[in-house]
């Protein structure tokens, strides 16, 4: 019903955009980097944010506000702080995920496999290491986005 679909994305903005948002301003003052670099935030975006799932809409269009912070804070928070994203996809299946819902999604996944917490890691390492990267996204998800039709 339309009631439980307002809180539902209240709760999703709330997470995704609001908190993000508001500790970005709170703490950019104290952020600072090692040396001359800048400093980094990073955030958790989805793979889906430029090819929504039309199922899990009000969790896209957040997380979708969350890589668009991720630009426009790029913007405003340089030269003193980077600002980029990683978006996960089939990075862990949850008890939840059924043998059928996991092949699935291996199918349409060109990697063909779980990824696991590391490559997430990872890539969160190399936008930490690179001084020269802002405003830019990091797909973690074994080619998964590519497939989407």
């Amino acid at each position: 019903d339309l009631i439980e679909a307002a809180e539902q994305y209240q709760h999703f903005f709330n997470i995704h955009m609001l908190a993000p948002f508001l500790i970005n301003q709170a703490l950019s003052k104290l952020l600072k980097g090692p040396g001359n670099d800048p400093a980094d935030i990073i955030h958790i975006t989805d793979i889906n944010v430029e090819n929504p799932t039309p199922r899990f809409d009000i969790y896209g269009t957040t997380k979708a506000g969350l890589h668009n912070l991720t630009l426009v804070s790029a913007k405003k928070l340089a030269p003193q702080i980077k600002v980029n994203s990683v978006a996960p996809g089939p990075v862990l299946f949850t008890e939840s995920h059924t043998q059928e819902a996991r092949q699935k999604m291996l199918s349409e996944t060109p990697l063909a496999r779980e990824g696991g917490a590391e490559p997430v890691y990872l890539a969160i390492k190399s936008l930490l290491e690179n001084p020269f990267i802002t405003g830019a996204t990091i797909p973690v998800d074994g080619g998964r986005r590519l497939s989407k039709a």
